[in-house]
């Protein structure tokens, strides 16, 4: 399958300059056809560019209807899919800085060295604008997903820092994506009491430990308890080494919710009432004194049945995690009571 000709249009107000271009690039190529077209003026080339699709402009900057970097501008804004390289008379970094950061792909100084391997140069820059575009779309792709996920999702640098902060989190914590970016991720999005154990996943997985997924809640000033299942894992850069943490928050239904942490917000947020807590207390001893037969050697077992009647009253089911460590405590307090007696 034959390869399609290169279109090239060559902009250059000198007819000795164009004449030595056209001839370069008909010369048989093992690889390339190159079709050249030349234009005297910005402004010809900008009704070249209208008409017809070009995969290289080869680009002089002293044209009569247009001199400097402008130039370069002005043809990347009349079709910015088409790689520029610019020639120059004389080396000046700054000004190949420059027509970089305005649109171009190169930069060559006229010269005979420069003429002789033109056909190499318009390959690269061909090339290496097909690879920005291509990852400029995987980006925007990424982002694209970022942004929609139904889910919140916080990407976060090594050092901690919020990179990237999607519409579920901005819903979620009530914060605009441009107030958190650059902050800190623990003290933006994490209560105090958090902070430590979130902390360490990081840590891990930074140095490349895998992490389970770890739970907490999160109340926010209205009141409203949102459990999270966070979830983490490690973008790499080109030295291998971690450029950032994807953390993804699965909000879970309260029954699915791990009991091991009290709803608490950024602020403090509502701790559980006196009477609740003694309902804790209260249901988590009765559900003990009932297990006579796991106490019944430190213990007189009549004495705690008769106890057990007492208090063993129609209250609604509590927490497995708060009612084990009651019961943890309360023989704890059973056996040093023993002890002491004995």
């Amino acid at each position: 399958m034959e390869n399609k000709p290169t279109n090239v249009l060559f902009v250059e107000k000198d007819p000795a300059t164009r004449r030595l271009v056209q001839r370069i690039l008909s010369r048989p190529q093992p690889d390339s056809q190159y079709v050249l077209e030349t234009a005297p003026t910005l402004s010809n080339a900008i009704n070249h560019l209208r008409k017809k699709r070009f995969d290289n402009v080869l680009l002089d900057l002293d044209l009569p209807d247009s001199e400097g970097l402008d130039t370069v501008k002005r043809i990347h804004n009349s079709n910015p899919d088409v790689a520029i390289i610019v020639l120059t008379a004389e080396t000046d970094e700054a000004i190949e800085v420059e027509a970089i950061r305005r649109g171009a792909d190169d930069c060559l100084i006229k010269g005979m060295a420069v003429w002789e391997s033109l056909a190499g140069h318009i390959r690269y820059a061909i090339h290496r604008k097909k690879a920005i575009e291509a990852l400029r779309h995987n980006c925007d792709h990424f982002k694209s997903i970022v942004q929609d996920a139904p889910c919140p999702i916080i990407c976060i640098s090594p050092e901690g820092q919020i990179l990237e902060f999607n519409a579920e989190a901005q819903r979620l914590w009530g914060r605009r994506r441009e107030d958190v970016l650059g902050k800190s991720f623990l003290k933006n999005c994490v209560w105090r009491g958090d902070r430590f154990n979130l902390y360490i996943d990081l840590r891990n997985v930074l140095s490349g430990k895998s992490v389970k997924s770890t739970t907490i809640t999160l109340t926010l000033p209205d009141g409203t308890a949102h459990p999270l299942s966070w979830d983490f894992g490690c973008t790499m850069n080109d030295n291998d080494q971690p450029a950032a943490v994807i953390a993804v928050a699965h909000e879970l239904a309260s029954h699915e919710a791990p009991a091991k942490h009290y709803p608490s917000s950024p602020k403090g947020g509502p701790a559980p009432s006196f009477n609740e807590t003694a309902d804790i207390v209260m249901n988590s001893l009765a559900a003990i004194l009932k297990k006579l037969d796991h106490i019944s050697k430190i213990a007189d077992p009549e004495s705690l049945k008769q106890l057990a009647g007492s208090l063993d009253r129609s209250h609604s089911e509590i927490p497995h995690a708060h009612a084990a460590a009651v019961e943890r405590l309360v023989l704890s307090l059973i056996t040093a009571n023993q002890e002491e007696v004995s």
